[in-house]
């Protein structure tokens, strides 16, 4: 079947710019089923159960939102890597940690939905996705057969992965696997996309993947049918497979198509009854494709979505008022070989960036005064996570942290991640000085300027720098953000989406609290992202006048400490022993670790004051020699500078210094002898340290 994708085109403008970028993603019709899979990839065949590979527990929240914000999110800004060049019709290759988040992120949906979620990359599948994207990407087309060798970068290779992969057009990696999931558009009401990455029995796929350049759009190709096709159906955690699954599922994977498929069954009377917090929602049932995609072979799949939404739109959001929202699902007269069966599942939707009842994050427990030079012995509150395999442990020191960099000097103080052809720092315009920080959008990647530094707010802690957003589309927001994770799961502080037009004309001064984050470690940074809203079009060009795209200056960050000599520490339990070197206050902090490389936030902070050890003296029974009293002691635990006798007539009254006592060395650093008058009456003495 062929399916001309929309054609994306630059779109010239006024006022002397050369042009907008429209990058629109889009997905063609799923790719049909084979009918033979003898020549498809395999691997050695081994048991497969729904606990293989990534697995999590939906009916606990606090173990989905860290699955969500730990691994999901793990896939997230990933740089790609790529030798591929359309010019030259070279597929190239992309960094093996790119090809790593595509597979995650194909597992994490997988695990979510309860299935096997142990799918491996074939390396020769990848080549051959890596063709099929080049081609898609250079003629602006999705096509999965029929492909006429005129095409630009034309390959048969190509041509075979195209036949057996999902396609997507203006994105590409994981946001392509998330977008296979939504399966937006008018000719994909079966969710055929979502089906084939959900389909339980396979265990090996492939991906290629070319970035935007020039005049191309980024461009994916997911290999989606293995040697398993139509084989036996692995353990799943429920019979059916549904998306948004039952249980707590994060707000931003629920999409307004709702799919429930299951094996030989037959769904041509069944009807879904959608509760909302216990209220009805309206739903329209999708017309049925028997067995599709799988020629009849497969599971057969439901769709639906609330009657209020447009599911062929791709910027249709599934609502969500930011509160835990309780869906009921129930699907009836479903026609099974056993007669007719009625299912019903639960689905909570909820905001991953807020910790529900369930959260227990990992308190430390210790003494508050740790021993110089020695182990000194702490825990952390375990996390109720059977996912958990293990824990981080930071040791910090506090400094102040007041910042201010107006960008007069390098960029030293940050790590940038932007694309070629512009610099970040631009003396076009300017706050004060000669020089401001600068962001434009050469192509639909994230711009991001991220501060080294390791804040920790007080309630008071501000960041202020002065703003100025030019040309930019409602496709182009610029963002503030901030993150307690030291680099993940960052939020928003603050964020301001592009005019369509001009924008602003001069600078305007901003002032964010971190008042919310006091007393956490905190890390900042600056990004200009592009978020397709509508025709996805964006200002592609590096500065003109006038100016295109952000400009920002004076950054400065007051009333707040900054951590360093930051120092991590992994141990498989939740003990941890502690070595400090120097007398002086520490930061204790703790945070688990999920398959045993995805980390979980960071628990609350325990400031400690480490002190040296105190010698042990030892003091022998005094000897009365005519009128003087000869008071022996050793001094053992660690060297002494000097020694004060102090003695009490009456045990009770204030200790006085015997200022009268001689003190004599009868080995050096660890015998001494003090002299003083005996009497007139009975006294006690004790000896003290500075």
């Amino acid at each position: 079947m062929i399916k001309q994708f929309r054609v994306l085109i630059f779109l010239a403008l006024a006022l002397g710019l050369t042009g907008s970028l429209r990058a629109e993603a889009w997905l063609g019709d799923a790719p049909t089923a084979p009918t033979s899979a003898s020549a498809l990839p395999a691997r050695p065949i081994k048991l497969l159960t729904a606990t293989g590979g990534f697995n999590v527990d939906t009916s606990s929240r606090e173990q989905v939102r860290s699955f969500y914000n730990a691994v999901y999110r793990a896939s997230d800004g990933v740089g790609i890597g790529s030798t591929a060049d359309i010019a030259t019709c070279t597929p190239g290759t992309n960094s093996p940690v790119f090809q790593d988040a595509v597979l995650r992120r194909i597992n994490w949906f997988r695990a979510m939905a309860g299935l096997p979620a142990a799918v491996t990359f074939s390396a020769s599948e990848n080549v051959q996705c890596q063709a099929a994207a080049l081609m898609m990407s250079a003629n602006t087309n999705l096509q999965h057969t029929g492909i006429p060798p005129t095409w630009h970068c034309f390959s048969f290779t190509g041509t075979n992965a195209a036949a057996n992969s999902n396609l997507a057009l203006g994105y590409n990696g994981p946001d392509a696997v998330t977008g296979y999931i939504w399966d937006f558009g008018g000719n994909n009401a079966a969710a055929g996309h979502r089906r084939w990455i959900l389909y339980p029995q396979t265990q090996v796929m492939a991906t290629g993947d070319v970035p935007a350049q020039n005049n191309y759009f980024a461009a994916n190709a997911t290999w989606i049918l293995d040697a398993n096709y139509a084989g036996p159906r692995p353990a799943t955690r429920t019979d059916f497979v549904a998306w948004p699954p039952a249980g707590y599922v994060p707000a931003p994977v629920v999409y307004p198509r709702w799919s429930f498929s299951l094996t030989n069954v037959d769904f041509s009377a069944a009807t879904v009854n959608l509760k909302s917090n216990g209220v009805n929602v309206a739903v329209a049932i999708e017309p049925l494709v028997s067995g599709y995609p799988f020629g009849g072979i497969g599971e057969n799949t439901l769709v639906w979505h609330p009657t209020g939404l447009d599911p062929t739109n791709a910027t249709t959001l599934f609502p969500f008022s930011g509160t835990d929202t309780v869906y009921s699902v129930i699907v009836s007269n479903v026609i099974t070989g056993e007669g007719l069966r009625n299912y019903s599942y639960i689905v909570t939707v909820f905001d991953p960036t807020v910790p529900g009842a369930d959260f227990f994050p990992p308190v430390i427990s210790g003494t508050n005064k740790p021993t110089v030079n020695a182990n000194n012995a702490y825990t952390c509150r375990p996390v109720p996570d059977s996912n958990v395999t293990g824990y981080e442990w930071l040791v910090s020191q506090t400094t102040n942290g007041n910042f201010f960099d107006g960008a007069e000097g390098t960029l030293t103080n940050f790590t940038v991640t932007a694309s070629a052809g512009y610099s970040v720092i631009t003396n076009l315009t300017g706050q004060t000085g000669s020089h401001c920080f600068y962001m434009a959008m050469p192509d639909t990647v994230d711009q991001t300027l991220q501060l080294n530094r390791v804040f920790l707010p007080a309630t008071n802690t501000t960041v202020q720098f002065k703003s100025q957003l030019g040309y930019a589309t409602a496709n182009q927001i610029i963002k503030v953000q901030v993150t307690t994770n030291t680099g993940t799961d960052w939020k928003d502080l603050y964020s301001q989406i592009g005019s369509g037009g001009s924008g602003e004309t001069s600078f305007t001064a901003k002032s964010l609290s971190l008042s919310n984050y006091a007393g956490m470690p905190v890390q900042i940074r600056f990004k200009y992202v592009f978020s397709p809203n509508g025709d996805g079009a964006i200002f592609n060009q590096v500065l003109t006048s006038p100016p295109v795209g952000w400009f920002f200056d004076n950054l400065a960050v007051t009333n707040t400490s900054a951590l360093f000599n930051l120092v991590t520490n992994a141990t498989t339990s939740t003990n941890f022993n502690f070595f400090p070197t120097q007398a002086t206050n520490y930061n204790l902090q703790a945070r688990a670790l999920i398959f045993d490389q995805f980390t979980l936030d960071w628990g609350p902070l325990k400031t400690v004051s480490a002190v040296t050890n105190p010698p042990t003296i030892l003091l022998a029974t005094p000897i009365i020699i005519g009128s003087q009293v000869q008071l022996d002691f050793t001094v053992s635990g660690g060297p002494v500078a000097t020694f004060r006798l102090l003695s009490v007539n009456q045990l009770g009254q204030v200790w006085t210094t015997n200022s009268g006592a001689v003190l004599t060395t009868n080995v050096p650093g660890s015998a001494y002898r003090f002299t003083t008058t005996n009497g007139p009456v009975t006294r006690f003495y004790r000896i003290q340290t500075p």
